[in-house]
């Protein structure tokens, strides 16, 4: 993985090129219509919009007056910055640096070569949302704040002693119907809707939804005798 960032003067780091206007970085997620037909009406009936991942195009260029030896050498670092980039990073720009963003390579980058500088054209693929690049911790019952514009999946993590943990956020209640020794921790992610206890695939243990927390307040309730509750999660913006 690797991190980039785009700093107010222009300069996309890691790699040390000077983006240029060929660049197409979309700042809104692209959205896609759901709909689905029933004989029971005419037409479609139209469930609203759901985000999807986008396509951007991250084009920098070198600093003139390159030799052909510092062209080479320039090109042997590109490429293994860009191999790192194939497993994913986050791109953020220095001017918001609270925020950050999924991305990963969209097939091969293309370098392209003039007498004295070099082109570089990378396509990414990237998430549907900007995330704080701060992780959020609470700990117990009380009111937690979104401060993003989306709702927010949570890491949801219950240590031991405890049997039969309930956490309720808002009005979605989600239980684990088994006990926790004083060592055990018990992991659920609700964006993926995972619950891993220690390294024990527990899902099958569990009743109820899958919370998340919604833009604004949220009141988290713990309801069990003994253990403990910690949540985590990223803001998330559209």
């Amino acid at each position: 993985m690797i991190d980039v960032t785009i700093k107010n003067n222009g300069i996309i780091e890691p790699f040390g090129l000077k983006i240029i206007r060929e660049s197409n970085l979309e700042l809104m997620a692209p959205t896609r219509d759901i709909k689905d037909s029933s004989d029971e009406f005419d037409g479609e009936m139209d469930f609203g919009t759901e985000l999807k991942s986008g396509n951007w195009m991250l084009v920098g260029v070198t600093d003139d007056n390159l030799d052909a030896t510092e062209k080479a050498q320039i090109r042997r670092t590109l490429s293994g910055q860009l191999y790192e980039m194939m497993n994913g990073g986050y791109l953020k720009y220095e001017s918001d640096p609270d925020k950050r963003i999924i991305v990963s390579m969209d097939g091969r980058a293309e370098i392209e070569e003039y007498p004295a500088w070099l082109k570089v054209s990378i396509p990414l693929k990237v998430a549907p949302f900007w995330e704080s690049v701060a992780e959020n911790i609470h700990t117990g019952t009380g009111m937690v704040t979104n401060k993003g514009t989306m709702d927010a999946p949570m890491l949801i993590e219950i240590r031991g002693p405890v049997s039969f943990p309930e956490v309720i956020v808002n009005a979605e209640t989600i239980k684990y119907l088994g006990s926790l020794l004083s060592s055990d921790v018990l992991a659920i992610k609700t964006e993926h809707k995972t619950a891993i206890l220690n390294s024990e695939n527990v899902l099958g243990d569990l009743v109820g939804e899958f919370p998340k927390l919604k833009p604004g307040s949220n009141l988290i309730y713990y309801d069990a005798v003994g253990g403990s509750l910690t949540i985590k999660w990223h803001d998330r913006w559209i």
